[in-house]
């Protein structure tokens, strides 16, 4: 149902039976994804399709980037965190693959992965279907829900992609990943700041009290910072993508530490039951808990981050 209506078609331009690229519409889906806790494959399958744009040769974009666009082929892409900066932990050698990765995600229902590999000290993207000989997936839940895959690789053949390692895909992967945390970070002010409004302890509603208004206003400048932060990484990303790493970096480093604090200030505010599993909030927060590890930490992408300012 979501490659019917086309959400997979944003990162593909239309020659090739896309939409064309638009990083705000990916930015939007994601932040919706975010927001509705949604589990389906869908940062997934649009960052792999921008890979096949750029690297796939014409028959892996009539197989697998066609199968992709229409709903038939789920795809995960398997790389080194921090957007690529650090080496892979999969060895390409002779046309086959040797090594692991962890926490892939959706790698549970993949059936295919883009793996990153390293060969020869360069790194080449490969081709590597779900049930490829020599392949070995350990399945398991995040503490989101959302889907994930440990996998191992005992000399699996693999089929190479174009050469070259545009980093594209994986800052677009990192910008979708911000997204969804903003978005669960909204949410989940909306609903705390309607709990307050409504909720009455000791014959006044929670928002009159002072202090927990004082709290929500500090909460309210958190998520207004996230939200600058995230239009500058768009906008960087949509206009000047060959100079836009620092604003992912910066990103990736603010908005996963912010969302974590305004999630955990709201289960705060908001008391027992904001840890409860019947209440969305504690699923927000787990939600930006994972999109905070994805695709490199705070802690990696502010220190490539330093390391472009310095």
């Amino acid at each position: 149902e979501i490659a019917e209506m086309g959400w997979l078609a944003i990162t593909t331009p239309e020659a090739l039976g896309g939409l064309g690229l638009r990083i705000g519409s990916v930015a939007l889906l994601a932040q919706a994804g975010g927001r509705s806790l949604i589990n389906e494959p869908l940062i997934s399958g649009l960052v792999t399709a921008d890979l096949l744009v750029r690297h796939g040769t014409p028959t892996q974009q009539s197989g697998w980037l066609r199968g992709l666009l229409a709903g038939e082929q789920r795809l995960a892409l398997v790389a080194a965190p921090g957007t690529g900066d650090g080496l892979p932990a999969v060895r390409l050698a002779d046309g086959q693959l040797s090594g692991s990765a962890t926490v892939v995600l959706d790698g549970d229902i993949a059936s295919g992965l883009l793996v990153q590999a390293i060969e020869g000290g360069v790194r080449r993207w490969v081709a590597v279907p779900a049930d490829a000989v020599g392949l070995q997936r350990q399945i398991y839940s995040l503490v989101d829900g959302r889907g994930a895959a440990t996998l191992v690789f005992d000399r699996c053949a693999a089929e190479p992609l174009q050469a070259g390692d545009d980093p594209h895909p994986l800052q677009l992967a990192t910008l979708a990943a911000m997204a969804d945390a903003f978005g669960a970070m909204e949410a989940g002010f909306a609903l705390t700041l309607d709990h307050l409004k409504t909720r009455r302890q000791f014959g006044a509603t929670l928002g009159s009290f002072q202090v927990l208004q004082h709290r929500m206003v500090e909460q309210y400048v958190r998520l207004a910072e996230a939200r600058a932060v995230l239009a500058q990484a768009v906008a960087a990303l949509q206009t000047q993508p060959d100079m836009a790493a620092g604003d992912l970096h910066a990103a990736k480093a603010f908005i996963g530490e912010q969302a974590r604090l305004l999630l955990q200030e709201l289960v705060q505010v908001s008391g027992g039951i904001g840890i409860t599993e019947e209440y969305a909030l504690s699923h927000w927060l787990r939600r930006v808990r994972v999109d905070e590890q994805l695709w490199g930490s705070a802690e990696q992408h502010l220190a490539h981050f330093a390391a472009l300012a310095a």
